[in-house]
C-alpha cells in the first residue's frame, strides 16, 4: 500500500508541476495574442490541456515507470467508442433536465431569436473550447491524481476527493451557491465512478463535454454560471430558481440533483461497463501496488471482475 508521505509528496509534486505548465503556457498565450487575457480562448484551452498532459506525463513517466495513455487515453477503437458512448451519456443526462423542467412548465421554447442557428463557424469554436475545457479538467483531476487516490486508498476515496476537489474548483463560478457545489460534487461522483469502472478518460471526457454543450450551446442555458453566447435551441427558462437554478443554470436546481442521482445510481449498479484492455494491459498506477483487490470496483455494485495482475515494489 502507497504511503500517506509517498501520496504527498506525488501530489503535491503533480500540483506544483501542473502550476508551472500552466503559468508558463498561459503566458505564451497571452503574448502571442494580448487581447486574449482574461477570456477563455481555444489558444487558452489549448494551452491548459497541454500543461494537464505534460504534469501527467512527467509523473507517469518518471515516477510511476508508465505512459500517461495509461491513465485512459489509448488511441484505439475502444477509445473512440468510449468517447461516443460518453458523448451519449451526457446528451441523455442533460436532456433529461430539460425535459424535466418542460413537463413541469418551469422551461419552454422560446420560438425567438435563440430558436435560429447561430453562425456554424462560431458554435464550431464554442464546441472545440468546451471539448478542450472538458478534456484539460478531466485530465488535471481524474488523471494521475485520480489513479494515485485510488491506489492509495480505493475506489471510495478517488472518487470522493477528485469530486471534493471538481467542486472547489468551481467556487469561485459567478453566482455559486450551496445547491450549485452539491450538485458539482455528485457531478464529480458521476464522473469518478464511470472512470473508475472503465478506467477510459475518453470517456469521462465526452459525457462532460456533452454535458456542458447539450446545457449551453445546445439549450442555450448558462454552464456553472457562464454564459456560452451560443444557442441552438431556444430555450426559456421561468420557474423557482431553487429547482431550475436561475441565473446559474441547471446545475444550481434540485431538477438536475434528481436527474445526477439517478445517473449516479445506474452507474453504479450497472454491469455494462467494463475496463478497457488495452489499458488493463498498460498496468495503470491503480494495479501496481494492491493487485486484484484494488481491480476491483470497490464499493460500487455491479462492478468489473478483479484482474489478476501481480502486485509490485513501489
Amino acid at each position: 500500500m502507497v504511503g500517506l508521505w509517498a501520496v504527498g509528496w506525488r501530489l503535491t509534486a503533480y500540483v506544483a508541476l501542473l502550476v508551472a505548465a500552466l503559468l508558463l503556457l498561459q503566458g505564451v498565450a497571452v503574448a502571442l495574442d494580448p487581447d486574449t487575457l482574461g477570456y477563455l480562448t481555444l489558444a487558452g484551452s489549448a494551452a491548459a490541456c497541454l500543461a494537464a498532459w505534460i504534469a501527467n506525463w512527467v509523473m507517469m513517466s518518471t515516477v510511476e515507470s508508465r505512459p500517461p495513455a495509461a491513465l485512459g487515453l489509448p488511441l484505439t477503437a475502444r477509445g473512440a467508442r468510449d468517447l461516443v458512448t460518453g458523448v451519449g451519456f451526457g446528451l441523455a443526462l442533460i436532456a433529461g433536465t430539460v425535459l424535466l423542467m418542460l413537463v413541469a412548465g418551469w422551461a419552454s421554447w422560446s420560438g425567438g431569436p435563440g430558436s435560429v442557428l447561430p453562425p456554424f463557424g462560431s458554435t464550431l469554436y464554442m464546441s472545440l473550447l468546451l471539448v478542450l475545457a472538458a478534456l484539460f479538467e478531466e485530465l488535471a483531476v481524474r488523471g494521475y491524481p485520480f489513479q494515485l487516490l485510488g491506489r492509495a486508498g480505493g475506489g471510495a476515496v478517488a472518487v470522493g476527493g477528485t469530486a471534493l476537489v471538481f467542486a472547489l474548483l468551481h467556487g469561485a463560478n459567478p453566482g455559486v451557491g450551496g445547491t450549485a457545489l452539491a450538485n458539482t460534487f455528485l457531478a464529480g461522483i458521476l464522473l469518478g465512478i464511470l472512470y473508475w469502472k472503465t478506467l477510459s478518460l475518453w470517456l469521462v471526457t465526452g459525457v462532460h463535454f456533452a454535458w456542458n454543450w447539450a446545457m449551453g450551446v445546445a439549450a442555450g442555458l448558462p454552464v456553472s454560471g457562464l454564459d456560452v453566447g451560443r444557442r441552438v435551441a431556444g430555450i426559456t427558462v421561468d420557474g423557482p430558481e431553487l429547482w431550475t437554478g436561475g441565473a446559474y443554470g441547471p446545475e444550481g436546481g434540485l431538477v438536475l440533483t434528481l436527474v445526477t442521482i439517478a445517473g449516479i445510481a445506474w452507474t453504479a449498479r450497472t454491469r455494462r461497463l467494463s475496463r478497457d484492455p488495452a489499458v488493463v494491459a498498460l498496468r495503470p498506477p491503480l494495479y501496481r501496488e494492491a493487485g486484484s483487490r484494488m481491480a476491483a470496483a470497490e464499493g460500487f455494485s455491479g462492478g468489473p471482475e478483479p484482474d489478476r495482475i501481480e502486485s509490485e515494489e513501489s
